[in-house]
């Protein structure tokens, strides 16, 4: 009989906040309502000329979406990411991190915009965050982010775990810190 050791690695740490540094609903609302009107308005701005400049309807929608993708992309992506931030971020004064508080990758960036803007259920989303202990919607899950007041620090650490959800009857599993914030932490 052959027996095979596996050398297990040592478990990820990450950072929790105290409940009230996470971005509440409201304020969340908010930033998502300013963010939209912002990216709405720019896509505008790049459609106008553009359907003015071509003829052809097909290559305008095309075009149109390609350009609309690529402000989303560098909207809620290149510039969430940078210390300067969206509109509704810094009129919220909110910043997105990682589970170890640091600035989120653009992977981690690209995958919650994409599951933001183009998610089935975005009240849900929103909806979820009110019951979450760390207010994360599930885009935020998705992606291992928090949505934190700018100046917020974090209150602890604890271990990086793995939770599963029941959502509509489908076993999600999402990584998450495994520590419940307290209002006075």
């Amino acid at each position: 009989m052959r027996y095979v050791t596996i050398a297990l690695m040592k478990p990820a740490e990450g950072v929790f906040f105290r409940r009230d540094d996470y971005a509440p609903f409201w304020l969340r609302i908010l930033v998502d309502v300013v963010d939209l009107g912002v990216f709405a308005v720019l896509c505008l701005a790049l459609i106008a000329p553009l359907a003015a400049s071509i003829s052809d309807i097909d290559i305008s929608v095309g075009a149109a979406m390609l350009a609309c993708f690529a402000v989303a992309f560098l909207y809620f992506v290149v510039l969430k990411r940078s210390r300067v931030r969206t509109a509704g971020y810094r009129l919220g004064r909110v910043k997105v991190v990682d589970l170890k508080g640091e600035l989120p990758s653009y992977p981690a960036l690209t995958w919650r915009m994409l599951f933001g803007l183009l998610g089935p259920c975005s009240l849900i989303d929103l909806i979820w965050l009110t019951e979450d202990p760390h207010r994360q919607t599930l885009h935020d899950k998705f992606a291992n982010t928090y949505v934190i007041k700018a100046a917020a620090q974090p209150a602890g650490s604890a271990r990086i775990a793995l939770h599963y959800y029941d959502i509509h009857g489908q076993y999600w599993f999402f990584r998450e810190v495994d520590a419940a914030p307290q209002a006075g932490e």
